[in-house]
């Protein structure tokens, strides 16, 4: 038996989500390669560690902060007291440039790293021709659909590769989309739109949808047992969309007698609960936003629908039940939830501008994540409820994956073309902006396949370069430092090598063989 109690929300609609194996779109012209749209361009990406450049990078920083230039974002203080993370977001002449972040990280109240990236050759007018109301208009229009969601447009520097624009940062939103637009402030053009939706296409006592036996956490209250877990610090809660697209209302999900029978219910509430024990375990982090908020997941939403995202502004993470023929629920699969998950830790730390470069990590670290959560857990091996590198395997009614961290460029991107995950910066798929986000999902394998390389070892396949691997629980830690304290908006892989060698660093000290793998598994996929 169950009750239907509401859990009301107000909820900005803003989507993070794993996406796999068959995409929600479909391509007249299937040969990819070519030269993007839109690219982020322009400014200096700064990392730097020996001492003369810190002072140097150090007393301009502080001038660009006495200036309003730089202005304190978020500083993170690692539990051990040891660290401490500031990032500074750059303005010009009182504006926020897009996507611009230098970091400052101190040891022991000193600083002994730099890095972000940073525009010191901005020469243009800050003064607006096209109002906000003609730019909220012109958005409106092209986003041709009813809007459920509108956030106050911001005025922003957009950097693009060759110059500099004034532009209307503007954010429209409807049931699973978020659509953000760069109107030129000048002109009124359009100069870039994106989906800011990472979209999935394919997942007390209780039984998960795999028939496996799991343990459920939950409250009893007048007579009803809820799926809300009060053990542990953060309340963890799950929902019950009843099968609604209906993103602000989901239901209590509850049963007279404490033995779950639901299966999505069961293995997203078990697996939220294992999420956050890996995360604090691991990593010693609190939740998704390191302050133990309330976590809420929820499944069933829509009618068999192919998707899962999180809401980085509520923290509710959604899941819908997948093709039935094809598919089991998208909350079967341990890595998927913790991939969503992810985003939102994402989300809350270097915020990776979800385009290009930058975008791919943002999935190839949910992706890294997501895998190392499953060892964590789960005893390695293939099938079903055994940690691997595939990611999203359990959804799958026939046993395969979206991604093999392994070997990527063993599973096609399309099922009737022979295009195929890179292994290899060289062989990345340049894309335009408006095919996946210049290619978040199919680029994200380059840096998945690095952390393969780094946790197990192995040989990449285009470079024929073997490294040596340090296993999961080094690699995690150094992923994880570099995602959380070292990244930044516009990140590219270039930086994620730097971000990750100095996270090693860190951790294991300098000429350490932990640093060099790092190094040596980016050389191996054609990062430097």
């Amino acid at each position: 038996m169950q009750k239907r109690k509401e859990i009301g929300i107000v909820i900005a609609i803003f989507f993070l989500a794993f996406s796999s194996y068959s995409y929600q779109f479909k391509l007249d012209n299937r040969n990819f390669q070519g030269e993007a749209k839109i690219q982020i361009g322009k400014g200096q990406s700064v990392i730097c560690t020996l001492t003369q450049e810190v002072s140097i990078w150090n007393n301009l920083m502080e001038r660009e902060i006495s200036s309003g230039n730089l202005k304190l974002t978020s500083t993170q203080i690692e539990d051990f007291g040891i660290f401490a993370h500031q990032r500074y977001d750059l303005y010009y002449q009182g504006i926020k440039v897009w996507g611009a972040q230098l970091i400052r990280h101190l040891k022991n109240g000193q600083v002994y790293c730099i890095n972000g990236r940073y525009y010191d050759d901005i020469r243009i007018p800050v003064t607006a021709t096209i109002e906000k109301e003609k730019a909220l208009e012109i958005a409106e229009k092209d986003f041709s659909s009813q809007v459920d969601k509108l956030e106050e447009a911001e005025l922003v520097i957009f950097p693009a590769e060759e110059e500099y624009y004034l532009a209307y940062k503007i954010s429209l939103a409807k049931f699973d989309a978020l659509m953000v637009y760069f109107v030129n402030a000048w002109t009124g053009e359009i100069i870039l739109k994106y989906n800011d939706v990472k979209s999935d296409s394919a997942i007390g006592l209780g039984s998960g949808t795999l028939a496996d036996k799991k343990k459920m956490s939950t409250e009893y209250k007048s007579s009803i047992y809820y799926a809300i877990d009060i053990m542990r610090p953060a309340k963890l809660t799950t929902g019950n969309s009843v099968n609604s697209e209906n993103i602000y209302l989901a239901y209590y999900m509850t049963d007279s007698d404490n033995y779950w029978t639901d299966g999505a219910a069961v293995d997203a509430h078990a697996y939220l609960g294992w999420i956050y024990d890996y995360y604090y375990l691991v990593h010693n982090r609190k939740g998704i936003n390191n302050a133990n908020q309330e976590h809420v997941i929820c499944v069933h939403l829509g009618v068999n629908y192919e998707n899962a995202f999180y809401h980085p502004y509520t923290g509710w993470i959604y899941f819908g039940d997948g093709n039935p023929n094809t598919n089991y629920p998208y909350s079967t699969a341990l890595d998927v939830v913790a991939h969503e998950f992810t985003h939102g830790v994402t989300d809350n730390t270097c915020k990776l501008i979800y385009l290009f470069e930058s975008g791919a990590l943002n999935e190839a670290f949910s992706d890294i994540m997501g895998v190392s959560c499953e060892f964590f857990h789960q005893p390695e091996g293939t099938g079903y409820l055994r940690a691997d590198w595939w990611e999203g395997e359990d959804c799958e009614k026939v046993f395969q994956a979206g991604r093999d961290l392994s070997n990527p460029s063993s599973v096609r991107i399309f099922s009737d073309a022979d295009y195929r995950y890179p292994d290899h910066y060289a062989t990345r798929y340049i894309l335009s902006s408006d095919f996946d986000n210049g290619g978040v999902h199919i680029n994200s394998t380059i840096g998945s396949h690095w952390y393969y390389l780094l946790a197990h070892g192995g040989t990449n396949k285009t470079s024929g370069m073997s490294v040596s691997g340090i296993g999961i629980s080094k690699a995690e830690k150094i992923a994880y430092r570099a995602l959380v304290y070292y990244l930044y908006p516009s990140a590219t892989f270039a930086n994620a090598r730097s971000a990750t060698y100095q996270a090693a660093v860190d951790i294991y000290g300098a000429g350490s063989t932990e640093a060099l793998r790092v190094a040596q598994a980016w050389n191996a996929v054609g990062v430097y």
